[in-house]
């Protein structure tokens, strides 16, 4: 899924900006916000952006071949350039727009709106607004075909040597990861957005693979797969140990008799299916990488915006060869633009649902997050969990995509007080929850239910955690337990790393399955990580299962917004309305507590539909609480928080800024040598609570 899949998102993206600002918030919710500066700005901004056509990234001629657009599409194109038009949204405090630069129609097709874009990128450059050009990675054949014959060789192509299109669009067609010349032509593309339109971000669509059967098979990628292999696998020894093969060059990637018989893979048991998904995965990552890297040796200073989405509870390594730590120091935003994940409290099933675990992924790639946030409870998400950087010459995503156009009090706040507060923060975690890849790559489900219920847990339970994979176990020295659940497949040398972790003092908390496999999904006869034990300094604790609650019945999670993606039809999988806490969700806290000498570094009285982010900012010595209310219906009464203490010395103030108050409020407290207490305001949404040392 793309930016542009459904007309709702195009138009709220050409429509009025009170329409636009208002589309998707509650508006029985803005009604009941108190009156404040936050909600005065945001109705002046309304007002001054009332006629505004908002800049788009999709180019007209796209509209007009796809179908499905309104009638006056036309002349809104035509507004959505004029000076005028930039004069107003600047006039508002919009300091950023994305235009329309490349769709895949050919560079000779598309210079005439490129041409465009050199205009209006002066124009709001000279008004002190930042561009980002849109760069899709799809090819319409009937237009660049034209253009560039040789570009029929660039296409992905299936096990039946067949096209491979963009869903229902079969004029466009997936170019291969793996061919060097399609690449080259994108550089050339890029070459004039950095150099001539003078563009401050490029954002990259379409980053990711089809799904079984639908996976690239072209002889470029048939011959990359084997090299790929040669390297993992140099001696007739190695090949013989991992597929009982002398050779890796006998080795066939296996072929589907049907779509059906893809989606009934429930674990992937093969060998060379393993490191097919792997291969595919290291594919995607470098190609874009190789983009990403060579938009940066124009300009350094140009940031680089990819659409991979986040990490949910498929797998989305064998369904869209997405592996987020690949993309790991070449992305500066990441886009979370999948349906289904409206932060909320599910109607059905009571399961909180939000891009938690994504916003904790993206920051430990130190990336910031795109994300619509018309909705007042997302963008508090967002507020609270989102990693701020520099985006676009900008400090913080409050002006980028998902935010720059939309006037709502939560987000005059986060305006106000991004410089201030949100940005140059570190994390504070008493727990990592390890995803490491193995497990996550081979299982197609089974694995993510413990792993996605674990984090579950720790969520609603307010236990402050960081999300790991594999490539950055050297951090976790950092933390005082670290949590396996679900984790079937430990090579003996990670298992040995995490006994280190445990003689060294660390607590591993075991769940359900884990390390009952090696690396290669090979049972084990006997499990490297249990018993339960006291192991040095440290210490084992074994929880055996996480007990799934009752679950939507799959009508109704198919009704309720489906996990995107997720193809699996046999077997167990989840959807949003399934993150209903385990049964034993109580015991696991508890037993996850327990393993905290010093005790939580936050604590919250507080319902379970309460969540929380824990931070420092170590510039100006100061530890921050930020705390959401997702029951829409009440709101949150003042509640008692402990925080330990992060800095030495002693505290000097609490103070509480929330987007319903226009001024800050301070806070009496309690101290002692190593915590701060004391009772948060009543919070209807969204408070944050600063504690100064």
């Amino acid at each position: 899924m793309a930016w542009s899949d459904t007309m709702l998102t195009r138009r709220n993206l050409l429509q009025s900006g009170a329409a636009f600002a208002l589309q998707g918030t509650d508006r029985r919710a803005v009604a009941q916000t108190p009156t404040t500066r936050w909600q005065r700005s945001a109705e002046r901004k309304i007002e001054i952006t009332l006629d505004v056509v908002w800049t788009t990234h999709e180019p007209l001629e796209f509209l007009l071949r796809r179908g499905d657009h309104y009638d006056d599409e036309a002349a809104h194109y035509a507004r959505m350039y004029e000076p005028e038009n930039f004069k107003r949204m600047a006039d508002a405090g919009v300091r950023w727009g994305r235009l329309f630069f490349y769709k895949g129609f050919g560079l000779e097709y598309e210079r005439k709106n490129m041409e465009k874009d050199i205009r209006a990128a002066a124009e709001m450059h000279r008004l002190g607004m930042k561009v980002a050009l849109y760069m899709a990675g799809t090819m319409f054949t009937e237009t660049l075909y034209r253009e560039v014959p040789e570009a029929r060789n660039w296409e992905q192509r299936d096990q039946n040597n067949q096209w491979i299109p963009y869903g229902i669009q079969t004029y466009r067609h997936y170019a291969c990861p793996n061919e060097p010349a399609y690449r080259a032509y994108l550089k050339r593309i890029l070459k004039i957005a950095v150099m001539e339109v003078h563009a401050d971000e490029i954002s990259f669509d379409n980053i990711m693979l089809q799904a079984e059967p639908k996976s690239c098979r072209c002889p470029r990628c048939i011959k990359a797969f084997h090299e790929f292999l040669r390297r993992r696998y140099p001696t007739r020894e190695a090949a013989l140990r991992r597929f009982g093969l002398p050779d890796t060059e006998w080795i066939r990637v296996n072929e589907w008799e049907s779509t059906e018989q893809a989606d009934g893979v429930t674990a992937l048991n093969d060998p060379v299916l393993q490191e097919w998904v792997r291969f595919r995965c290291e594919s995607l990552a470098n190609n874009a990488n190789d983009l990403a890297d060579y938009v940066k040796s124009l300009n350094s200073q140009v940031s680089v915006h990819c659409n991979i989405k986040g990490v949910y509870s498929f797998n989305r390594y064998w369904t869209n060869a997405v592996y987020h730590p690949l993309f790991a120091g070449h992305l500066n935003v990441i886009s979370f633009d999948t349906g289904g994940y409206d932060a909320r409290i599910d109607a059905r099933t009571g399961a909180l649902v939000s891009q938690i675990r994504s916003y904790k992924m993206a920051r430990g790639m130190k990336a910031s997050c795109e994300e619509t946030l018309q909705d007042e409870l997302r963008a508090a998400v967002h507020l609270a969990f989102g990693y701020q950087t520099t985006v676009a010459g900008y400090p913080g995503a409050p002006w980028i995509g998902g935010a720059h156009n939309v006037f709502t009090p939560i987000l005059e706040f986060f305006r106000e007080y991004n410089d201030r507060f949100y940005r140059g923060t570190e994390n504070v975690a008493d727990a990592a929850v390890l995803r490491n890849w193995p497990s996550m790559a081979y299982s197609i489900s089974a694995a993510y239910i413990p792993a996605t219920l674990m984090e579950q847990v720790l969520i609603q339970h307010r236990v402050p955690f960081d999300l790991l994979f594999e490539e950055q176990l050297d951090r976790i020295g950092r933390y005082p337990t670290l949590i396996l659940a679900g984790q079937e497949c430990v090579s003996d040398s990670q298992a040995e790393l995490l006994l280190g972790y445990v003689r060294n003092g660390g607590t591993l908390v075991v769940a359900g399955s884990t390390a009952e496999y090696n690396e290669w999904r090979e049972r084990r006869r006997v499990n490297p990580l249990l018993p339960a034990r006291q192991e040095g300094k440290g210490r084992i604790v074994y929880i055996p299962q996480i007990v799934r609650a009752g679950r939507a019945s799959r009508a109704q999670a198919e009704d309720l917004n489906p996990e995107p993606g997720a193809t699996l039809r046999r077997g167990e999988r989840m959807n949003p309305p399934d993150w209903v806490l385990p049964v034993n969700h109580e015991e696991i806290a508890r037993a996850i507590l327990q393993t905290l000498a010093s005790g939580p570094s936050l604590a919250i009285e507080a319902p379970l539909t309460t969540v929380a982010e824990l931070v420092t900012r170590p510039s100006s010595r100061e530890t921050i609480a930020h705390i959401i209310n997702f029951d829409r219906k009440s709101a949150l009464p003042p509640c008692r928080v402990a925080l330990r203490k992060q800095f030495a010395g002693a505290v000097k103030s609490v103070v509480c800024y929330s987007p319903d108050a226009d001024d800050p409020l301070p806070v009496k407290f309690e101290e002692s040598p190593a915590q701060v207490s004391l009772t948060a305001p009543a919070t209807r949404l969204y408070t944050m609570i600063v504690v100064s040392q």
